[in-house]
């Protein structure tokens, strides 16, 4: 051996001696439980098992930092935690688990099957949207509750977990044959009475796989005799209303159904109670609560992916505009408005989310917030993608609105007007039709049998005014139709659809939409910041009399924007609706909204710095 590798010898051993004390001293590998307890000194003893540390008194270092550690801000609040009213001492998780985001990933994967499946297109449509996304979103907040307060690492958990899964699915493959208004005695009658009872079935199920699971967790907590009451009533509650459901299953029986009113209805008051049963038991009984739980954290996730969703039907939208790769600067606004929309609505909710923890009654109230706040941030996001998409049909069908303004279309409606020749005639069609075979042809359609005849009316009118002025409304409306369709607008079926000759009627119908639109889009946007102002007060553990008037300021801003929608009244049909029509087809609906949000963030800042020298005057 050489006198180099005499030398290396005795390093070589010793690397290898650490090496193999490191492999040695590895930690063998854990089996997940088939059952796992949520008492906090179950989870305490796995904790320092490797350990082998004494014991320190309450105060020191290591006694705070175990508390932290267990989601406790301080260890005189473990010790209260665990000492009051004999009551058990949960282990509180400091963080969302990966399971449970994998559970709400499931829940935006249903609520994007549904909105891509389901236009909000109508007011029974929009019925719909809500009512299923008020089962939907009760059905993940009872699951959340539990996860957050009681969830645990074991293989009885998962299992249920994989069950709620199946449970979101269920509820997907129902979603897109989900109404609230059907004709009776019909095929579409039979669906929609199949789909309740498959959505009850799916209410039953989940509600029993909670009960189970609240039974297991009276067991570990058997022997806390200040358990017993609140889990026996959650127990009780999640059986009671799974039986109801199983009940309304029988109502929607399409061979002998009952009254399908009173069915739904059933839902959404059982949906209701159960929630207030719940928060209500949760608010009372301390160990109960959302405190010191990953409650807020979760919420915020939520609320992130709703606004992840819309931002995916925003780019589908925008896609499908940008056949052509060319925007107009009207269609830049939009879109950069719509953005800007959905970042101001995560920079409004996330700047004032706060961690600490607030007061039990203050903390269920702004919990149960979110379900409102939600379904207000869902309509904002889907009504500025159908808004986008308006500012281009409008931008490829104004050209052949234009076309029609002529001396010859305008004389139509003077009586005392002399009848175009033959020859003028001719001359405003052809002008009429390149504009139209532009747009056919842009879009890659062609002309059918309709227009061409609406044509041929138009310039063989056998001297009727009338027929001259049906010929261009039918082309117009045609046209319109066609680029509407080309964006998957089209007429609800509950107005007749798009279907038939009467073209001016289906036009009618799809502009119909976009009133609709408008309106719940405005008053979404309104209620977004009303609601944003009601989470700042009640998330703020410190409230200052400085943010009062920038409460107010952004209140009033909200109720302002949810009055837009005022200039769709019905009663104002008798003036034209002179407001929207002038309005609607401008490019600043989407851009109003946006300056209101920005001002409500920013001048929401400045009038806080103003207050103090406001108040001196």
């Amino acid at each position: 051996m050489s006198p180099f590798a005499q030398k290396l010898k005795p390093a070589v051993s010793v690397i290898r001696s650490e090496k193999d004390e490191e492999v040695f001293a590895r930690k063998p590998p854990k089996w997940t439980p088939l059952f796992r307890s949520p008492l906090a000194e179950d989870h305490l003893g796995d904790a320092t098992a490797y350990a082998q540390a004494p014991a320190e008194t309450p105060g020191t270092v290591s006694s705070l930092g175990h508390a932290m550690s267990h989601g406790y801000d301080s260890d005189d609040e473990l010790e209260m935690e665990k000492h009051e009213d004999g009551a058990p001492r949960l282990h509180r998780a400091k963080q969302t688990s990966v399971v449970q985001l994998f559970y709400d990933l499931f829940f935006v994967a249903v609520l994007t099957t549904f909105t891509s499946a389901k236009e909000i297109n109508d007011t029974d449509n929009l019925r719909a949207y809500i009512g299923f996304f008020v089962i939907l979103w009760s059905t993940w907040f009872q699951v959340a509750k539990y996860d957050v307060r009681f969830g645990t690492d074991s293989a009885f958990e998962r299992i249920c977990k994989a069950l709620q899964f199946g449970v979101m699915v269920g509820f997907a493959i129902t979603g897109p044959y989900f109404v609230v208004v059907f004709e009776p005695d019909t095929l579409s009658a039979v669906y929609a009475l199949q789909s309740y009872q498959v959505v009850s079935l799916i209410l039953m199920a989940s509600r029993l796989i909670l009960m189970v699971q609240y039974m297991v967790t009276f067991w570990w907590l058997r022997a806390h005799p200040k358990a017993f009451f609140p889990l026996v009533v959650h127990i009780v509650t999640e059986f009671v209303a799974a039986m109801i459901f199983l009940g309304l299953f029988f109502n929607f029986a399409p061979s002998s159904p009952g009254n399908t009113g009173v069915g739904i209805a059933g839902w959404y008051v059982v949906l209701t109670v159960e929630a207030v049963i719940i928060l209500v038991v949760s608010g009372y009984i301390r160990f109960m609560s959302f405190r010191h739980t990953p409650m807020v954290e979760r919420l915020g996730l939520l609320t992130l992916i709703i606004l992840g969703e819309g931002i995916i039907g925003l780019c589908e939208k925008v896609g499908s505009i940008g056949y052509d790769n060319t925007f107009n600067p009207d269609v830049i606004g939009q879109i950069i408005s719509s953005v800007g929309i959905v970042y101001f609505i995560w920079m409004l909710y996330h700047d004032q989310t706060e961690k600490k923890r607030v007061g039990r009654l203050r903390q269920e109230l702004w919990t149960i917030l979110h379900f409102p706040f939600h379904i207000a941030i869902l309509l904002v996001v889907e009504g500025q993608a159908t808004l986008t998409v308006w500012v281009k049909i409008l931008d490829l069908s104004n050209p052949v609105y234009n076309a029609t303004n002529s001396p010859i279309f305008d004389n139509a409606f003077d009586n005392s007007a002399a009848f175009p020749t033959e020859a003028a005639l001719t001359t405003f069609a052809n002008t009429l039709n390149a504009t139209v075979q532009f747009v056919y042809s842009d879009l890659g359609g062609s002309i059918d049998e309709s227009i061409t005849g609406a044509f041929d009316s138009l310039i063989h009118p056998q001297g009727d005014w009338g027929t001259l002025v049906d010929s261009v409304n039918n082309i117009t409306a045609a046209t319109f139709v066609f680029i509407c369709e080309n964006f998957n607008i089209e007429a609800p079926e509950s107005s007749g659809g798009a279907d038939g000759e009467d073209q001016v009627s289906a036009g009618n119908n799809i502009v119909d939409i976009f009133f609709t639109v408008f309106t719940y889009f405005f008053v979404a946007s309104g209620l977004t910041l009303i609601f944003l102002t009601l989470l700042l007060r009640l998330g703020r553990r410190e409230n200052y009399r400085s943010e009062m008037f920038a409460l107010i300021f952004r209140f009033a801003m909200g109720i302002g924007l949810s009055l837009m929608a005022l200039m769709n009244l019905p009663s104002l049909e008798n003036f034209d609706n002179a407001a929207i029509f002038n309005y609607l087809p401008s490019p600043w609906v989407i851009p109003t909204v946006l300056i209101c949000y920005g001002l409500g963030k920013f001048f929401f800042r400045q009038l806080i710095k103003w207050t103090p020298l406001i108040l001196r005057f």
